[in-house]
């Protein structure tokens, strides 16, 4: 039997991330899992590790705020709305290569399921940009559910 106890949830605060979130937080609420957060900065952000969890700082969206790129506005108001009335979450902030933290990050704290967003760029874009996804796809130990930027509408918000 597979038990899910430990969910991470990479975001870059896109439209696409947004799903990811959304499927993330009804999975471990059906699941009774504990959901991770994590965003990486872009490149150029002082090297400094952030750390929140229900029992600090979510609970005040105005503190996150004080901290340049720690969440925008919207995301702190989504989390702490859904701490309130339930959810096992936590939020990290931690500067680096995208897809070597997210992988770290997974082995590190012991995560069960990895769950990201996926563009789905092609072509010239993709190996302009890259894809931080399908690297932590192929690279991680631990199984990863992408969400694709085309999920938008099979996601319900009650």
């Amino acid at each position: 039997m597979i038990h899910l106890i430990k969910i991470l949830c990479p975001t870059d605060y896109s439209s696409t991330s947004d799903n990811a979130v959304r499927y993330a937080v009804d999975f471990s609420r059906k699941v009774g899992a504990h959901v991770r957060f994590l965003h990486i900065p872009t490149p150029g952000a002082a090297p400094e590790k952030y750390e929140f969890s229900s029992a600090d700082a979510l609970g005040s969206p105005a503190r996150m705020d004080e901290k340049s790129d720690l969440a925008p506005h919207n995301f702190s108001e989504l989390l702490t709305a859904e701490q309130k009335s339930g959810l096992n979450a936590d939020f990290r902030v931690i500067n680096g290569d995208a897809a070597t933290v997210i992988a770290e990050q997974a082995l590190t704290w012991g995560a069960d399921l990895i769950i990201m967003g996926f563009h789905g760029r092609t072509g010239r874009e993709r190996l302009m940009m890259g894809s931080v996804s399908e690297e932590v796809f192929r690279s991680s130990d631990v199984p990863v559910l992408l969400v694709k930027k085309q999920a938008a509408d099979k996601i319900f918000v009650e």
